[in-house]
């Protein structure tokens, strides 16, 4: 029977294209918004934004054990023709995230209250805190009943519709940030705000065209069916558990800094991973649209597709990553010094320290993926288990028993993470893709750092020579760099299919008619080149 999931190059470079411009935009805002309350707000209460965050992003994890086998299980359903077996799915699994969403709620607002037994909150910043975590739980309550019904977008590949809706969230975020933060007072609680009150409006508005996309999402009682369930959730279990250890070492570290060091380190820190955070973002946008590409495969039996899909996949990642990456660790001192005004330096240690792993973590990028389709979470999320619990307890050591802050944390954190991934991490991708180490090496690490190796040379020369003091000489260095990295990654890296791909793209740029329209019969024979999808709720899993 033939699949009807059309795996397309086209549909992923338009899914491509309209993430990363959501994407941009995002980053966009959160640049904006760090250093305009860097300047005005004390550590003490801009501690709060990222020790709340950290805290409430546990709770979705709580519920995708239930959540995030649903999209895995009706891409399935829908590839095969099976409508009715969509319906079981959502019918199924809409009444445990009614009750998850009950207990979010019930039991959120009693940590909300008793928020100053959980962190350390000045008096004067109580009620902020209390009223902030509030509507964050609120809004991670709603979540997990509208999930069943969102997966639309991720079934039907349609991320350029769910990235254009985001694009519009992003600027009703933005309008209602400038009325909050201009025209009322320059506080976090406002952030909460409009933050909150964006994903609420969005939440409704995906929920009902997902709803569109594929009529078969839809609440029967009579189409409950528990072994459903237990198929669903035996999934997700394995997922919960890699993304809750992987979500759960950002969380602790801040949680640590906040018992045990001061409001500064809970600030430098967080300043100094934002690099780390916006990159692994960035790798959602590469990846999104694989996973139904990958399950499809996995579902077809196409084993020799899903091997070049991981050697591939990991090389592009190496090269889209490394080139941001690299330059930012090069330049982190004066990056932070012009960003932050010379108050929190310290954060460009954390910087250097964080972005360090990249080059050993990105060949391996699409472990997740491959683990995901193929049902086998199992081995990668005891790795994420163990790797984030031994960081964790290294953190721990460094700050209760040797004294140290922030800085001391990142070289924590860098150095389990660092031997975990080259003795663990690169073995068990190899064994779950089906590639042997010479193809991977050959194939993916030797061209995919190729590229940053050279041009690493020119950035760090034009840091000891230029010392850039200000953002143009910055950015002139970087480009400098950057123009090295693409001759080399050009000329040297790229495979035959790369080639063909490039070609292909650069001719199809000026006849693409619009990024919503029907995508073309187009088959994929090895990877698809670049990826997207922006908001991880749509995705049946995160890497560790």
């Amino acid at each position: 029977m033939a699949s009807r999931v059309e795996i397309s190059k086209r549909v992923v470079l338009i899914n491509t294209a309209s993430a990363a411009l959501a994407r941009v935009i995002n980053l966009s805002v959160v640049l904006w918004l760090n250093a305009h309350l860097l300047r005005r707000i004390s550590p003490e209460e801009l501690q709060l934004w990222p020790l709340l965050m950290s805290v409430i992003v546990l709770l979705p994890l709580f519920t995708s054990i239930l959540t995030s086998g649903i999209g895995r299980f009706v891409l399935a359903a829908y590839a095969t023709g099976d409508d009715r077996r969509v319906t079981q799915i959502v019918s199924t699994m809409f009444l445990p995230l009614l009750g998850a969403a009950a207990i979010i709620l019930t039991g959120g607002l009693t940590l909300a209250w008793h928020i100053d037994k959980v962190l350390v909150v000045p008096a004067e910043q109580l009620w902020d805190a209390r009223i902030m975590m509030a509507l964050l739980i609120f809004a991670a309550a709603v979540k997990p009943p509208c999930t069943a019904f969102s997966v639309g977008f991720f079934v039907r590949q349609k991320f350029a519709w769910y990235n254009g809706i985001g694009i519009v969230g992003e600027l009703l975020r933005v309008l209602l940030l400038f009325v909050l933060l201009f025209g009322v007072s320059t506080r976090v609680l406002w952030v909460v705000v409009a933050n909150v009150a964006t994903e609420l409006v969005l939440s409704v508005v995906l929920l009902l065209m997902s709803r569109r996309m594929i009529p078969a999402l839809r609440f029967r009682v009579r189409e409950i069916q528990w072994e459903r369930a237990r198929e669903v959730v035996s999934f997700g279990g394995w997922n919960f558990l890699g993304a809750m250890a992987f979500r759960m070492r950002e969380t602790a570290v801040l949680l640590l800094l906040n018992w045990l060091a001061t409001p500064m380190d809970v600030v430098v820190f967080n300043l100094g991973y934002q690099g780390r955070r916006q990159i692994d973002a960035w790798s959602d946008v590469l990846g999104g649209p694989l996973y139904p590409v990958v399950t499809s495969m996995h579902a077809m039996g196409a084993k020799d597709r899903i091997r070049a899909i991981y050697l591939r996949g990991g090389r592009i990642a190496l090269w889209m990553m490394l080139m941001i990456a690299l330059p930012a660790t090069l330049y982190a001192e004066p990056i932070i010094r012009l960003y932050a005004t010379g108050t929190y330096l310290e954060a460009a240690v954390v910087m250097i320290l964080t972005l360090g792993g990249l080059p050993v973590g990105c060949g391996a990028w699409m472990i997740w993926h491959v683990a995901s389709a193929a049902g086998r979470l199992r081995p990668t999320s005891l790795y994420v288990l163990a790797t984030q619990t031994a960081i964790v307890a290294l953190v721990f050591c460094a700050v209760r028993l040797l004294g140290w802050g922030a800085s001391g944390v990142g070289l924590a954190a860098f150095a389990v993470g660092f031997v975990a991934e080259f003795l663990v991490l690169w073995p068990l991708g190899l064994r779950l893709a089906g590639a042997t180490f010479d193809a991977w090496v050959r194939e993916t690490l030797i061209p995919g750092l190729t590229p940053g190796c050279v041009a690493s040379v020119v950035w760090a020369a034009l840091a000891l020579v230029v010392k850039p003091g200000s953002w143009s000489a910055v950015g002139l260095c970087t480009a400098a760099g950057l123009l090295c990295y693409w001759v080399v990654l050009l000329a040297f890296c790229l495979e035959p299919r790369d080639r063909e791909d490039l070609t292909k793209l650069v001719a199809r740029l000026g006849s693409l008619r619009s990024p919503f329209g029907v995508p073309p019969q187009t088959p994929i024979h090895s990877l698809v080149s670049i990826e997207s999808a922006s908001r991880p709720a749509m995705l049946p899993g995160r890497r560790g």
